[in-house]
């Protein structure tokens, strides 16, 4: 599993066409700028489990679940972060809701960062209980050897961008959190197809054999 943050609008270079007399052109944009985070987790077998949204808010509105094109969980915290709360809340809901019949009472393993939420008490007890091993990246590591950021993040963003254009293109002007899981939908299934998810894991060849 790795969380990733996500612009509302269109973030890189773009030209913008207007009348030849003019030296400004202005092209309408979205004053929402906070970046909404995602989690999201992939399995050896190429399959990738729903993701989960974190808005910023005291309170999720019914709206921002509209067009949920890709089956996502939605929650949300002060700061649009994952803290130990939320974590726990995933590991029960999202992760483990998802994973234990395939893992068929069996062991099965979860990959996570060093962030401290990740591992409050109550959410490594959770994971005694019911057959999950949880195994950490080394420090400063994760550039290199978690391949949900080196391959399917790396696609996940232009997707992203992508379909952020086109959105922009249609409406003119930025998404905003009642538009996000509909633009986010669409960039995720585009994303992250099962050759994407193996070839994920073929860059991470040592989960082969620490699996083993």
């Amino acid at each position: 599993m790795d969380e990733s943050g996500f612009p509302p609008e269109s973030v890189h270079t773009q030209r913008v066409i207007g009348c030849w007399r003019s030296k400004v052109q202005h092209k309408q944009g979205s004053a929402n700028h906070e970046n909404v985070t995602v989690l999201v987790t992939i399995c050896t077998d190429g399959t990738v489990l729903k993701p989960t949204i974190i808005f910023k808010g005291k309170n999720l509105q019914r709206g921002w679940g509209e067009n949920n094109i890709s089956q996502a969980s939605f929650t949300c915290s002060p700061n649009g972060w994952i803290d130990g709360k939320l974590a726990l809340k995933w590991m029960i809901d999202d992760f483990d809701a998802q994973t234990c019949k395939k893992a068929g009472g069996q062991l099965h393993c979860l990959f996570l960062d060093g962030h401290s939420s990740h591992y409050i008490p109550e959410l490594l007890q959770y994971a005694i209980d019911h057959c999950i091993v949880i195994l950490g990246y080394p420090p400063h590591c994760t550039y290199a050897l978690q391949g949900l950021d080196v391959v399917c993040f790396a696609r996940m963003k232009q997707a992203w961008c992508d379909t952020i254009d086109t959105f922009e293109a249609q409406h003119n002007c930025g998404s905003n959190k009642k538009d996000f899981a509909g633009v986010f939908g669409s960039a995720f299934l585009k994303a992250f197809t099962p050759d994407t998810v193996k070839a994920a894991f073929k860059r991470q060849a040592f989960i082969h054999l620490i699996l083993q």
